[in-house]
């Protein structure tokens, strides 16, 4: 736990170096953004996890790519049965890595149920494709119940089958900003 608060505590240096991002967020991201952070509150792992894709769409995904790339049906099975095991290994990450942040911030800051979101920004991904919008790194600015500002972090939000979800993991360090000191 010590090593998680000195590893905290060094980003914090990091945090005004911070852009201001110009992406509109879209409403269905902002509504993703409140069901996380809700789930996140409440501890509600099933409900944490329904924000993300799930292993067989984002398998599916791949298997379909790999056929488009010209591997052979079995190959792409194999590469199926390969992501969902990896996509449920990214699942187990996200849930310990949710118990880490909830552990950590009401030790530390306040009741978990007073967290509230502020702000939700994210970088558009140039390099997607279009039948497959994606914005990159995530940041959802938060303030807890003793009014101090933190960012928690998720890689991507994916558009899959009409539906927007999280794809990849929570990250594992969350950035705290402390308040300033009087001179």
């Amino acid at each position: 736990m010590k090593r998680s608060l000195l590893t905290a505590l060094a980003i914090l240096t990091l945090s005004p170096l911070r852009a201001d991002d110009d992406t509109p967020v879209p409403p269905e991201i902002q509504a993703l953004a409140e069901a996380f952070v809700s789930a996140l509150k409440s501890g509600d792992d099933t409900a944490l996890l329904a924000c993300w894709h799930t292993p067989e769409t984002l398998a599916k995904l791949e298997e379909a790519q790999e056929l488009a790339e010209g591997s052979t049906p079995e190959e792409a099975a194999k590469d199926y049965q390969r992501e969902i095991k990896n996509q449920q290994r990214d699942h187990a990450v996200i849930l310990h890595r949710a118990t880490s942040i909830r552990a950590f911030i009401t030790k530390n800051l306040g009741d978990l149920a007073a967290l509230k979101l502020t702000k939700v920004e994210l970088d558009l991904d140039d390099d997607a494709p279009a039948d497959q919008p994606t914005y990159d790194d995530v940041d959802f600015d938060l303030t807890t119940a003793d009014g101090t500002p933190i960012v928690i972090s998720i890689d991507d939000a994916v558009q899959l089958n009409g539906t927007w979800k999280f794809k990849d993991r929570l990250e594992e360090r969350i950035a705290i900003t402390l308040p300033n000191t009087p001179d």
